[in-house]
């Protein structure tokens, strides 16, 4: 999906204040040359968006997120795969950050 959509997913989030990058979901396919979450953080900064960041691992997305928002923002966890999983464990891992 990410091959066959890449500008649109490059261009999708431009009215986000910021945007988080996570590693692709394989589901079970060979990873394919040039098409990860750094190239497509890469993409979305070429294509206007501003506050574009990386991460490696769900350790890394509540300290992300501290660094970034503040009191009201809304925060949408978004993907395949293991995202529903790092989504469920954010509050308490926010929480532990205080």
């Amino acid at each position: 999906r990410l091959e066959s959509l890449f500008k649109e997913f490059c261009t999708c989030f431009n009215d986000a204040d910021s945007v988080i990058v996570a590693p692709v979901y394989a589901a079970g396919e060979n990873p394919i040359d040039g098409i990860n979450h750094l190239t497509l953080a890469a993409g979305m900064r070429e294509r206007g968006l501003k506050s574009v960041m990386t991460i490696e691992s769900q350790k890394e997305l509540a300290l992300t997120i501290r660094k970034i928002a503040t009191a009201g923002d809304v925060v949408i966890c978004l993907g395949a795969g293991s995202i529903s999983t790092w989504a469920n464990a954010l509050p308490k891992e926010l929480d532990e950050l205080k």
